[in-house]
């Protein structure tokens, strides 16, 4: 899924990056909660069951207490959310059954670019700011680094 990314409120989830951000900032947020997260936007508005989270998350061979994993998996999402259990905005509970990702504004965008606020860099400029990074003239690329002497 390379360039997706999910908005919803002021959240931004990018695939690509594997990184939650809101408004622009990077939300801290842990690998498997990060990808329970994305599980649960890709089907959005569908009942996701326990099971069906342990299947996505744990293979058959490892040996963990799955339904603790879950429970803190959701709770580190809601908290990265700012989302309450009780009144929640992001992620629904259907109690002994499993969840559902509710946000009404969810957008899914997979252009390359980023919007209109962020910061775009064309391919040949990243490769240029990389090579200057690096020691290396973009206009000559085969002469050797430039090593100054207080490296």
């Amino acid at each position: 899924m390379p360039d997706k990314r999910v908005r919803f409120d002021d959240f931004e989830l990018d695939y690509a990056r594997f990184q939650l951000c809101r408004s622009g900032c990077p939300v801290r947020l842990e690998g498997l909660p990060l990808q329970l997260l994305m599980f649960l936007v890709e089907k959005r508005g569908e009942l996701v069951t326990r099971e069906q989270i342990s299947a996505q998350l744990w293979s058959k061979d490892v040996f963990v207490d799955v339904e603790q994993g879950i429970n803190t998996a959701i709770r580190k999402i809601r908290r990265a959310l700012a989302d309450d259990a009780g009144e929640p905005q992001y992620l629904q509970t259907v109690v002994g059954r499993g969840y559902r990702f509710v946000a009404p504004n969810a957008e899914e965008s997979a252009s390359g670019q980023t919007s209109a606020e962020g910061f775009v860099v064309s391919a040949e400029e990243l490769g240029r700011a990389i090579m200057t990074a690096a020691g290396l003239d973009p206009e000559n690329p085969r002469e050797t680094p430039k090593i100054r002497a207080d490296d």
